[in-house]
């Protein structure tokens, strides 16, 4: 599964998707001069989502946590809707319009078994968003911490996000043959995952294989 993405979408071009939608763009304290970049696992990472009748870019954590065990590695794609994880842990989040988000990237990586190393995929769009969900949680989280060089599990109030899986197309399935990210590149699509709604479940589907190549690691 991708635990692994780079982002390089600038401020005006998310702000020229807002005013496509029609809606203001809000930025926060985080993403005000948001600069390209990595994001992994369990690390802060650029989404967009509904906020009253405004679009908001804001910074929020990597990954869900574990039904079981909160010391887990977060979970960080979707796949199973109909899971005991999703309905009995997360359901409240899953169809709520308040807690859809769309996490710009644009490349992607999943581990390649045979050549030992990361293959990375570029999408040939001008944007693409990965179809996230997002929630609010208290528990233990690493965290930065004054006067400590690594982060540190503590306490703590922390916005979380995760994106859906899907089957993979012809193109990310010789890498990686389970799953490949849900991913939006039409602005009707982005406004319906926002939307909410059992309906825009419909968009978990593979990406044509014409809009995606496959960079390196093969």
């Amino acid at each position: 599964m991708c635990n692994l993405y780079r982002h390089d979408l600038s401020l005006q071009a998310l702000r020229s998707l807002a005013q496509e939608m029609q809606l203001p763009f809000l930025t926060t304290p985080a993403t005000g001069n948001l600069r390209p970049g990595f994001v992994g696992a369990d690390q802060d990472g650029p989404i967009l989502r509904r906020k009253g009748d405004d679009l908001e870019l804001a910074m929020v954590r990597w990954g869900f946590p574990s039904a079981t065990d909160r010391s887990k590695t977060p979970i960080t794609n979707i796949r199973n809707l109909d899971s005991r994880w999703w309905k009995h842990v997360n359901g409240e989040y899953l169809l709520d319009q308040e807690y859809r988000c769309l996490v710009p990237f644009t490349s992607f990586a999943e581990w390649n078994a045979k050549s030992k190393e990361n293959a990375w995929f570029e999408i040939d769009r001008d944007l693409a968003f990965f179809a996230g969900i997002w929630r609010p949680w208290h528990g233990e989280r690493l965290m930065p911490v004054d006067g400590k060089a690594r982060r540190q599990r503590i306490e703590t109030d922390i916005e979380l996000f995760a994106f859906l899986t899907t089957e993979p197309n012809e193109v990310v399935k010789p890498v990686h043959p389970n799953a490949m990210p849900v991913i939006l590149t039409e602005l009707d699509d982005c406004e319906n995952w926002l939307s909410g709604g059992l309906r825009s479940l419909e968009l978990q589907r593979p990406l044509p294989q014409t809009a995606i190549r496959l960079l390196s690691g093969s």
